[in-house]
């Protein structure tokens, strides 16, 4: 008598019952034949573990995303706190060596500071609008999508 070679069962876990259509049957039978996947459990035990494995990794990319978003954060709370510090310094050096103004003049001084004020933001946003390497940059995350985070 000739023995038959059987491939080990991996079956080790309890069994679920499944209950399919008709239409879900021909489709996974057809599917298995065409795929040549030797039966529909394989099938099944493939599609869960495809389905795991794809929410784990969304997960992962959702983690890494969230831990880039993070570092950017810290990155600009840094930049923030020098600028904070920046100002904090200039104000507090502009008070040391200027006094305060006379009645008499405080008036015309105010015209004057709100006068070159707008005059310095004008220049400003001239400057940041033939900044090429910034709005290219901006240009280029927005296209990409970086922007959407």
């Amino acid at each position: 008598m000739r023995k038959i070679k059987t491939k080990p069962k991996r079956l080790d876990g309890k069994q679920k019952l499944l209950v399919f259509t008709s239409q879900m049957t021909n489709d996974i039978r057809a599917y298995c034949r065409d795929k040549g996947i030797e039966s529909e459990s394989e099938l099944i035990r493939q599609a869960v573990a495809y389905y795991l494995e794809r929410e784990y990794e969304e997960k992962t990319l959702e983690l890494s995303a969230l831990k880039d978003v993070r570092n950017n954060i810290h990155q600009l709370k840094d930049m923030m706190s020098v600028l904070f510090s920046y100002i904090d310094l200039m104000h507090f050096n502009i008070l040391a060596y200027h006094p305060e103004l006379d009645e008499q003049v405080k008036e015309a001084a105010t015209s004057s500071a709100k006068f070159r004020l707008d005059k310095f933001f004008t220049l400003f946003q001239r400057r940041l609008r033939d900044d090429p390497p910034l709005f290219e940059k901006l240009l280029h995350k927005y296209v990409s999508g970086a922007l959407d985070g």
